[in-house]
């Protein structure tokens, strides 16, 4: 199996799943854009799809090869179409009509090409030395080729309008990200499909689809990054997910492709390797998220020296839905690296060990006077006395959201520093505040 072969099916499913994933995302008063993004999709799935069934077709299965040949210019009158309305059709009415007048026209004339296809070619040859369709080089041809430069031309001063009329830079970044991707897939379109064939060469004609395969990524991508549509969907993530996935496999597939070649001097390695590989590789993609959520614990646990305050919050809101105050204080003492985190709530102490306190010194602590500002509270004798015989440094209030304290939170020595920085003060309060509002919350 070649290369060209696999990257070809492989970009066809990833532009299939970047439009259903823009389709599903959309909110209802923007999914007739986002359909008409699918249906561009739907165009470039199918043309690669068929250039690369009529670059691979066996002389067995020679029978397909006329559908094929006829996917491959009537699917480029679909992407155009999905495309052109994609950007023109929030414009009101003059994008309404040109996107109507577009689709129109392009159905009559797919329906023309498909009743008159002899116009188009003459023949086509399978065999195991290539296969090869014989281009008529002749007005029909000419037509076809001036009717998408057309279409690719509409759509390049629509992205210009766009560009110039966005009222944000995000917006105007985003269409000039698109603009850029579409001229360089519409250049090698326009070289290796329209122009090669014309001459006689049949074989080169892989680029244009593969690079129109990847500018339908590239999009998807322009429309997350530069919020061009709102998308909210719970499946969106997942799709979000596979497409990232898979382009990391096609990356993965190309390097393996050139040192396998320039190490063994096999020019097609077979089938099975090629699938042996992708399904390793997808394996260890899928285990990513696993072997970063051990890698950020271990390192968590590990690094005494400072705070991991991102790897800290994520799983505070994790446990959000269901708050054990003992395991909260045990999570605390492990990642904020203390020797003992408590939490002191309506007279009970919650922690993440034993801690020999009275129940007169547990009074003691609950009247501590409220800090003048900050949340970190000032010790009187007894609680003094009994702080540094257990090993605790500090104590400090829980507030709600209203400034009202509920509780207090007791922290022993710290692990790593014997004193902390400003900078460690300042996060540490930020959790602190993090972790009151979270216990607050399911009170």
């Amino acid at each position: 199996m070649q290369l060209t072969t696999i990257l070809l099916i492989a970009v066809a499913v990833l532009a299939m799943l970047s439009g259903w994933a823009v389709f599903i995302g959309a909110r209802k008063s923007e999914k007739i854009k986002a359909g008409l993004f699918l249906l561009a999709t739907i165009g470039a799935c199918l043309w690669t799809a068929a250039i690369a069934t009529v670059l691979s077709l066996k002389p067995e299965h020679e029978g397909f090869a006329p559908i094929a040949i006829l996917g491959i210019y009537l699917a480029p009158l679909l992407m155009d179409a999905g495309l052109i309305g994609f950007v023109l059709w929030d414009k009101r009415y003059l994008g309404k009509i040109i996107t109507g007048l577009v689709i129109l026209a392009n159905i009559a004339y797919g329906v023309f090409i498909t009743l008159n296809q002899s116009l188009i070619y003459s023949g086509y040859t399978i065999s195991e030395r290539g296969n090869h369709v014989a281009v008529i080089n002749d007005w029909m041809y000419y037509v076809y080729g001036a009717v998408i430069a057309f279409e690719t031309t509409i759509m390049l001063v629509a992205l210009l309008y766009q560009i110039i009329k966005a009222r944000s830079k995000n917006i105007r970044y985003g269409y000039l990200f698109i603009l850029i991707t579409v001229s360089i897939a519409g250049i090698l379109s326009l070289i290796f499909d329209i122009i090669l064939p014309a001459l006689g060469n049949y074989k080169d004609i892989w680029p244009g689809p593969l690079g129109m395969g990847v500018t339908v990524i590239a999009i998807y991508y322009a429309i997350l990054r530069y919020r061009l549509m709102h998308l909210a969907s719970s499946w969106l993530k997942i799709l979000s997910y596979i497409i990232l996935i898979s382009s990391a496999s096609i990356i993965y597939m190309v390097i393996f492709f050139i040192i396998f070649t320039a190490l063994f001097k096999i020019p097609n390695p077979s089938a099975s390797i090629f699938i042996l590989n992708f399904i390793m590789i997808v394996i260890v993609l899928l285990l990513m998220p696993v072997l970063n959520e051990v890698t950020a614990f271990i390192n968590s646990l590990i690094s005494t020296g400072q705070i991991d305050l991102a790897y800290i919050v994520k799983k505070l809101n994790h446990m959000a839905t269901n708050v054990n105050l003992n395991e909260l204080a045990d999570f605390l003492a492990d990642h904020l690296h203390f020797s003992y985190v408590g939490f002191l709530i309506d007279g009970r102490l919650y922690g993440s060990g034993p801690l020999a306190l009275s129940s007169g010194e547990i009074r003691e602590i609950s009247k501590l006077k409220r800090p003048e500002k900050g949340i970190w509270q000032e010790f009187n004798e007894p609680v003094a006395d009994a702080f540094k015989r257990l090993d605790i440094n500090a104590v400090a209030e829980l507030q709600n959201a209203k400034g009202k304290k509920f509780g207090q939170i007791i922290v022993g020595k710290p692990q790593g520093k014997m004193t902390f920085e400003r900078r460690d003060l300042i996060q540490l309060e930020m959790i602190i505040n993090l972790v009151a509002a979270l216990i607050d919350t399911k009170a």
